[in-house]
């Protein structure tokens, strides 16, 4: 598509709507078109209103990476990818392809956390971890709310963590006072061990693990998770919730103190499964599955009884 001078984001706009209409309702439009426009011409919303009324042109630099946005939208690549990061609970988070895009669920599970935890006084510093801890969102507004913490954060990648730094660092937050780990919760037994011996014991435990099987993939092959990074969706074996499994026969059972309490993200086709699970192994703890805004279970809080 040829560039013409006289370009303006009015043209644009109309341009977005013509090509994406059939793909998107209109509401999802507006604010995709707004997203997109004010990460490319660095400004706020309010400001692209403002850029209508004047008919702002756009240079070419910006032009052709609107055009190249479009056609990435049309096969319904996220924009928080393109626009290189998101907004969680009113944090900006910067995300890029290797990390897993924040969900208004785990909104709901942090804010959870929050009311469970932000008017009890406690003498001493509370220690947190956060497992699968992607770009760091959950762990950044807990450590916001809840300052008298000690906060351990674990990845399987190097790379996931430098990121979960760099959020911290932009929300400012000191990133010396927090424990980045890397770790595979799939690891053997004796990995956990050497593990263990660095690790205290924790109040709270949180974690937003992989839960999908490959044998479901084919469900997800026209929807824009597939573009986000497999290992934080999939599990790589016929046991969806391996990782849930691991975490709790080996972090909770073995490094929460009693009456801590863990929190899980979960969906509704695994919560028969897990239930099963505890009743077999923790049957004298107390848990509870709790719905979210859309009537779907979404988040497990156990409170550990027995040492």
């Amino acid at each position: 598509m040829k560039y013409k001078k006289n370009i303006n984001i009015n043209y644009c706009y109309n341009l977005f709507i013509k090509k994406l209409i059939n793909i998107y309702n209109f509401d999802e439009l507006y604010k995709l078109f707004f997203f997109l426009f004010s990460y490319l011409l660095k400004c706020n919303f309010n400001d692209i209103y403002y850029f209508f009324f004047i008919k702002k042109k756009i240079n070419i630099k910006n032009y052709i990476l609107f055009i190249k946005s479009i056609n990435k939208l049309i096969f319904k690549y996220p924009i928080q990818y393109i626009i290189k990061h998101t907004y969680f609970l009113g944090i900006k988070i910067f995300l890029n392809k290797n990390i897993f895009i924040p969900r208004q669920e785990t909104e709901e599970l942090v804010i959870l956390i929050i009311k469970d935890f932000i008017n009890k006084k406690k003498k001493k510093k509370l220690n947190i971890l956060d497992i699968c801890t992607g770009s760091g969102c959950i762990s950044i507004y807990i450590k916001k709310n809840i300052c008298n913490s000690n906060l351990f954060v674990i990845d399987y990648s190097n790379k996931i963590l430098l990121k979960a730094k760099k959020n911290f660092l932009y929300n400012k937050l000191n990133i010396n006072n927090i424990k980045f780990i890397k770790f595979n919760i799939l690891n053997n037994k004796i990995k956990y061990k050497i593990l263990f011996k660095k690790l205290p014991y924790f109040d709270i435990i949180i974690s937003n693990p992989p839960y999908i099987s490959y044998k479901e993939y084919y469900k997800y092959i026209n929807k824009n998770i597939i573009y986000e990074p497999y290992k934080s969706i999939f599990v790589l074996n016929n046991d969806n919730i391996i990782f849930y499994k691991k975490i709790m026969l080996n972090f909770y059972k073995k490094k929460l103190f009693k009456n801590g309490i863990i929190y899980f993200e979960i969906s509704n086709f695994i919560k028969k499964k897990i239930n099963n699970f505890i009743k077999k192994k923790f049957f004298n703890d107390y848990y509870i599955f709790k719905k979210d805004i859309n009537n779907n279970y979404r988040i497990l809080k156990i409170i550990k009884i027995n040492e």
